[in-house]
């Protein structure tokens, strides 16, 4: 199973209750991991949610999961986009490639229950897959666009 909901930011957590309570049966109580990762205790569900602006969405999967939303600014992000590798930079011209590496990698960070802090310079997403202190990861990418953005849902294999 893997279900992706898109929802206004605001009441988030109220409607991944619902979501929840819909796919269960009753409303599970949510536990944080110790870098603050949502996760139903003893429940093989897992889930993963964003929001930027007025903007979230939610992914719900039977294997770990994670996905990340971020809105187009009109900008170039190239101080970012520096410190990236040079394989990684050459696919990034725009404003859209930049925000799918972005939300690959945050997805693929919160896929696996770390922090920006912790991994983000150890990631990295070219080809289409992401690599983790330089060893390509078995996960499935999966992106979406909207007019307001980019989606990327994180999946794990």
């Amino acid at each position: 199973m893997n279900k992706l909901y898109f929802t206004k930011a605001e009441g988030i957590y109220d409607r991944l209750d619902g979501i929840l309570k819909g796919l269960l049966g009753f409303s599970p109580q949510i536990l944080r991991t110790e870098n603050g990762k949502p996760y139903i205790d003893g429940n093989p569900l897992y889930f993963s949610l964003s929001h930027s602006g007025k903007h979230g969405v939610i992914a719900v999967c039977d294997k770990p999961v994670g996905v990340d939303l971020e809105l187009f600014k009109n900008k170039t992000h190239s101080l970012m986009i520096s410190g990236f590798p040079e394989e990684e930079q050459a696919e990034i011209s725009d404003e859209r490639q930049f925000l799918m590496h972005w939300t690959a990698r945050e997805a693929f960070i919160k896929m696996k229950g770390s922090t920006l802090a912790k991994s983000l310079k150890s990631t990295s997403y070219t080809g289409g897959k992401i690599y983790f202190e330089g060893a390509e990861q078995a996960c499935a990418i999966y992106q979406h666009f909207t007019e307001h953005g980019v989606v990327t849902v994180c999946i794990a294999e």
